[in-house]
């Protein structure tokens, strides 16, 4: 998949604004024990998947797809994954629900991994109001609380291969733009490889201790 030190680059600049200054993402995830061929931030040669990505957010979906070409794997077209769908009449219910039969169509197209992606977006309203003594003025807009969650599955035998989280701390104002880089900071927490002399930080993201 995407190299992690090219998410490191990416999360240096995966900041959101929220018309006052930056605001760095809080992650979690975790990574099973690594395939030393896989997803390897220094290996020379990487195994090569095909993969089905899976998100509620088309942008999302579509940036993790090319993360993942980026790294010269093969992603499965959403259309084609419809196409099984219709052809096995299975209808999905946009609920968690859905998880295995996106895994069982994944293994009939001969994927070996799903990446799924969940995005999270509340609007809330806001206003202020400003006094002076000479009078005063008010101004109201939205807001948003964003979050991402983030896994890789093995369709052969349900597996998490990784798992990773991120949001923001406070509200933000430009939610579109901020989930792309949630995605990608998820992403690079889950594959961290803290096992081998690795550190993560929300400021900072993967680096060598």
């Amino acid at each position: 998949m995407v190299q992690v030190a090219h998410l490191a680059v990416l999360f240096l600049v995966a900041l959101a604004f929220n018309g006052c200054g930056r605001i760095y993402p809080v992650t979690t995830g975790f990574h099973a024990p690594v395939d030393p061929n896989f997803f390897c931030q220094h290996c020379t040669q990487n195994v090569k998947r095909r993969v089905v990505v899976w998100s509620n957010h088309p942008g999302v979906a579509n940036a993790i797809a090319g993360w993942l070409q980026e790294g010269g794997h093969t992603v499965v077209e959403r259309a084609r994954l419809q196409e099984v769908f219709n052809e096995q009449r299975i209808r999905l219910s946009h609920t968690p629900d859905d998880d295995a039969d996106i895994l069982r169509v994944g293994r009939l197209i001969g994927a070996e991994r799903v990446v799924f992606a969940e995005v999270t977006v509340k609007s809330e309203k806001v206003s202020q109001a400003y006094y002076h003594p000479y009078g005063g003025w008010g101004s109201s807009g939205t807001v948003y609380h964003a979050s991402v969650a983030v896994r890789s599955v093995n369709v052969e035998n349900g597996e998490i291969r990784w798992s990773g989280t991120a949001s923001y701390p406070q509200a933000i104002t430009n939610p579109e733009e901020a989930v792309i880089y949630l995605a990608n900071a998820a992403i690079g927490r889950d594959r961290c490889r803290i096992e081998s002399d690795y550190e993560w930080s929300d400021v900072e993201g993967c680096t060598k201790k």
